[in-house]
């Protein structure tokens, strides 16, 4: 089964899917929130990658040209893909505090503060809990 890429505005909340069509690639999307070339190219953007469903999320680098609202992933120069389980693991975690903050709050975890899980929340199927940001 081929995936799509659909680009989440996470200036919302919950997120929203602003791409109805989607992408067949993922650097097509890349380009559409490099470029602007998107609705909410001022706004914090993740790209979903669905294969059935969702599988993996995509946190975009910043770029050269800084948006006012976007969260600022200085960290990376390419997109940063994580896969879906893992980001429910996390939230989870978080919520019951299973880990220690400093593991959680690590370089690798930059691009998933508190706030980006809680509005991804019906995205990652955890409706029923409620991550504290």
């Amino acid at each position: 089964m081929s995936s799509t890429f659909h680009i989440l505005c996470l200036s919302h909340d919950p997120a929203i899917t602003i791409t109805s069509t989607g992408f067949n690639r993922a650097d097509e999307a890349e380009a559409a929130i490099r470029d602007g070339d998107i609705q909410h190219s001022e706004c914090d953007l993740l790209i979903a990658r669905l294969s059935g469903g969702l599988i993996e999320l995509g946190c975009p680098p910043t770029g050269a040209q800084p948006r006012t609202h976007q969260h600022w992933c200085w960290q990376h120069r390419d997109t940063e893909w994580v896969d879906v389980a893992w980001l429910r693991i996390l939230a989870v975690a978080r919520i019951v505090r299973v880990l220690p903050s400093d593991f959680t709050s690590s370089y690798h975890f930059k691009c998933w503060p508190d706030v980006r899980l809680q509005r991804l929340r019906h995205e990652l199927d955890l409706e029923a809990l409620e991550v504290q940001p």
